[in-house]
């Protein structure tokens, strides 16, 4: 398996080694799915969502995607809140 380097700062590193344990898994396994959600296919989607927090996957999709239509949707977004 190929051996991957990334430089952070130690804060960073203690929080990993902290997530990674209370998990129960090592901080290169959870650095391997982390990535791994970026190559998820749409099918794999509803699996990633069930895996999320309640409140998390209830707000997932709240926010519509920014495409051609972006300056609508801050049009919508001023008109409600001012």
């Amino acid at each position: 398996m190929p051996k991957l380097t990334l430089h952070v700062s130690e804060d960073l590193v203690t929080i990993a080694k902290s997530e990674a344990a209370a998990r129960n898994v090592s901080v290169s396994k959870l650095v391997s799915d982390y990535f791994s959600s970026f190559a998820a296919s749409p099918d794999q989607g509803e699996k990633n969502m069930s895996r999320l927090a309640p409140r998390t996957r209830r707000l997932a999709g709240s926010i519509p995607p920014c495409g051609d239509d972006t300056e609508s949707y801050i049009d919508h977004l001023e008109a409600k809140h001012s």
